[in-house]
């Protein structure tokens, strides 16, 4: 059936398109480099950028099917497809499109779909002594290692610094650690400073002293002209004290308890001269202890100030202003009103004062790792992702040879585009921004155009830094100098009316939460009206109400630790809700058809995507599909090796290249590979321990000669229940032998194709394995 695909813009304008997902944002991107190629521009003259390896060969390839597709096409089916992409039809332009598939691939310099990493990493390399980076640098792209390092070598400073009995650093992360209340909390703060370094060299860029211009930055900010202890100033104010005393003074005229107990509870609070001098001191040094908690502040604090830090409600009975007459009882309301006040602002002076003092510390310390971190890479000749993004900035914004590298860089680029656009971080744009201004005021003669794709909607890389605000000013940036083109795709090629209509009630309602955040969403449809689709609400779990007082005391039998683990309160939510899923799936497998190409047709469990908020409760719903015996595919870190089935092959190559890994093949002994019970893992650990200083494999290696002694054992079934024997174990002796004569011989590859034959290893581990996990086994083990 032929679509009617979404309209494009003219070759000859820059554009910006707002897509939403499903719209056809690829094939507009996809189509409108067809449509330069078309008209005549060189591959090499087209630069597109996004965000991920995938995307950018995706879109190359989107591009040569396209172009294979005008190759082969017939006439009338090559007319169709060139009035879609909107240019005039010509012979000349039929003869072009026929031949451009061949042209591209065997073009010197082929079209160029890259990342923006690979599009730093490009230009760094070009321009090396220009950008002040090793000509031969290397790419890192797991940076674990090298945080460590820098950790160690901090440490290392510290200590050397604490021997010189010079030992500021080791102030300034003491001060970190009471601060953030914790080691933990302490490296995750370090941490994210050495994430965002980019963002800490953007923000003191041209700064001498970075620490120093962001400390007097903060101090601007927070409002705090003198580090001093606010609560041990409120209290000493005379003013204040005046107040305070009058205050007690009429409160000891009412009659009611509370009063009483008040003004009893002032009397026997010190006054500050009889303080040590610990509480009151100013702070004279950036130390968040120094800032201490005033017992004299704290007293009245507690008196007058509730427990989520608003004033007590302070009313007056007939009876009390009777006898206090009533200037006084307005006196006494406005004095408790002023005393509220003076002290909520002494605390939140407190607070800004610890968090000046928190953040100098924050900044001395991370500064330090970050050095160190900076020189280690500097040391093994490498640049991280972070080093690629802030270096081409720093060559194409700060350097002095920016215009002249601008220069070279127009000479090869004509045609912009960026997909994605809403995840691009502030960095990433000012990246672009040169290459766009030279662009715009190049000659006028030559055929130039940006071309931007996104949606605000869309944006997820917040935590690489994505400002989805950027859309707006690129928009308006590309409007204001390339007079660009602003176009909307708000049409779904994927979605049913019920889905798009449901979007667009949670989006689009009245008095929602989520409205404010989209103050100008459009409103959706979709190109299949008659596609069937259906929305349901699943009932809430509601949390389970916390106990109030002590614990009751666990009733008998207690739980095994070893075989039972502890439930938590999350953990029962999480769990409910992920058997009411699990039971909602298998509803759904007999009860809905889908609609395919060919009919309808019943659904599989392909055809279900479950979506969690994060990862925290994935391995709750896990569990229940595993119960419910309905096969998935995990969200599990760690790839292919996090699986049982692999790592019992990998212990496998573990143990060949080291026979005293005891753990390591007792993990291939126990696996179905050899299907050995406890009954056989003891006896070989027995052996080893009544024979010190041997391994489990010289004793698994002895058990051959009994085999062969007593050819009866090799005979009998291997079976799971069979009684506990040397079978097994004869077994395993004999294949291991086998396999480590050729451990050293034949390359990996091909030792792990020789066991899997020779061992049957997938069938032994299908034969092991319930129906529904069968098939990621197989997959498992055949992609190992």
């Amino acid at each position: 059936m032929t679509q009617t695909l979404p309209e494009e813009p003219y070759t000859n304008t820059s554009t910006v398109i707002q897509a939403s997902a499903g719209t056809g944002k690829t094939w507009l991107l996809t189509g409108h480099i067809v449509r330069l190629l078309l008209s005549g521009v060189p591959a090499q003259a087209i630069l597109a950028i996004t965000f991920t390896r995938k995307a950018a060969a995706e879109m190359q390839i989107r591009v040569l099917e396209r172009l294979k597709r005008l190759a082969l096409a017939s006439a009338a089916d090559l007319e169709q497809q060139l009035t879609e992409i909107d240019l005039p039809l010509s012979p000349t332009l039929r003869d072009h499109a026929r031949h451009l598939y061949e042209q591209v691939l065997s073009a010197e310099r082929p079209l160029r779909a890259t990342t923006f990493h690979a599009f730093c990493q490009d230009l760094l390399r070009r321009f090396p002594f220009e950008a002040e980076t090793p000509p031969g640098f290397d790419l890192i792209e797991s940076t674990t290692e090298l945080e460590a390092a820098a950790w160690q070598a901090l440490e290392q400073e510290i200590t050397h610094e604490t021997r010189r009995g010079n030992m500021p650093l080791r102030t300034a992360l003491t001060e970190l650690l009471h601060a953030c209340d914790g080691l933990a909390n302490l490296r995750q703060a370090l941490n994210a400073f050495l994430f965002h370094r980019s963002d800490w060299w953007a923000y003191t860029e041209g700064q001498n002293h970075p620490r120093q211009f962001a400390l007097a930055q903060l101090r601007t900010a927070l409002k705090i002209d003198t580090l001093d202890d606010p609560l041990g100033a409120c209290v000493r104010d005379a003013t204040f004290r005046q107040n305070l005393n009058r205050y007690g003074v009429l409160l000891g005229k009412s009659k009611v308890a509370a009063h009483v107990n008040c003004v009893a509870q002032l009397t026997q609070v010190p006054a500050p001269e009889a303080l040590s001098s610990g509480g009151d001191t100013p702070a004279t040094s950036p130390n968040p202890a120094a800032i201490a908690r005033n017992p004299h502040f704290v007293s009245i604090y507690n008196l007058l100030i509730t427990k989520n830090n608003t004033a007590r409600v302070f009313k007056l009975n007939a009876d009390t202003r009777k006898q206090l007459g009533t200037d006084q009882a307005e006196e006494l309301i406005a004095l408790h009103d002023h005393l509220c006040t003076e002290l909520l602002q002494a605390r939140e002076r407190e607070k800004r004062c610890k968090t000046l003092l928190a953040s100098s510390a924050w900044y001395d310390c991370g500064q330090r790792l970050l050095t160190h971190y900076q020189l280690l890479k500097q040391q093994k000749n490498l640049l991280d992702f972070a080093d690629l993004e802030w270096k081409a900035y720093q060559l194409l914004n700060r350097s002095r040879h920016a215009e002249w590298i601008q220069f070279k860089l127009d000479q090869r680029i004509d045609h912009l585009l960026v997909d994605e656009f809403q995840d691009t971080n502030p960095l990433q744009w000012r990246l672009l921004l040169p290459l766009l201004t030279e662009m715009a005021a190049g000659d006028s003669g030559r055929f130039r155009s940006a071309f931007l794709v996104g949606d605000e909607k869309q944006s997820i890389y917040r935590f690489r830094r994505a400002d989805p605000r950027l859309f707006t000013t690129a928009t308006a940036w590309l409007k204001g100098h390339f007079q660009a083109q602003i176009r909307t795709q708000h049409v779904s090629w994927r979605s049913s009316p019920a889905i798009i209509t449901f979007v667009n009630l949670i989006f689009a309602g009245n008095g929602d939460q989520i409205a404010p955040l989209l103050p100008h969403y459009p409103i959706h449809d979709t190109q299949y009206q008659q596609l069937w689709g259906m929305v349901e609400l699943l009932p809430l779990i509601p949390r389970a109400a916390k106990l109030s007082g002590e614990p009751p005391m666990p009733t008998l039998p207690l739980r095994n630790p070893l075989q039972q683990p502890r439930q938590f309160e999350s953990e029962n939510h999480y769990q409910e809700e992920a058997t009411r899923l699990a039971a909602k799936i298998a509803t759904l497998m007999e009860t809905y058809p889908i609609q395919s190409e060919t009919g309808p047709r019943r659904m599989d469990y392909g055809d279900i995507l479950l979506l969690v908020r994060d990862r925290t409760a994935a391995s709750r719903y896990e569990e229940a599909l595993r119960h419910a015996g309905i096969p998935y595919t995990g969200t599990a870190r760690g790839g292919l090796t996090q699986y049982l089935e692999v790592r019992d092959v990998l212990h496998l190559l573990q143990f060949f290249m080291a026979l005293d890994d005891d753990l390591a093949l007792a993990s291939v002994l126990k696996s179905p590979i050899f299907a050995c019970n406890d009954a056989d893992l003891m006896m070989l650990a027995t052996s080893a321990q009544n024979t010190p200083g041997s391994s489990w494999w010289e004793h698994l290696a002895a058990v051959i000669t009994e085999g062969a002694q007593n050819p009866h054992l090799q005979d009998r079934p291997i079976a799971g229940n069979a009684p506990p024997d040397e079978t097994r174990l004869v077994r395993a002796a004999r294949l291991l032998t086998r396999w480590m004569a050729l451990a050293d011989k034949i390359p990996v590859h091909d030792l792990l194709d020789f066991i899997f034959n020779d061992g049957e290893i997938i069938a032994r581990y299908l034969a092991s394995a319930p129906r529904h996990l069968q098939g990621r086994i197989n997959a498992n083990l055949t992609r190992l």
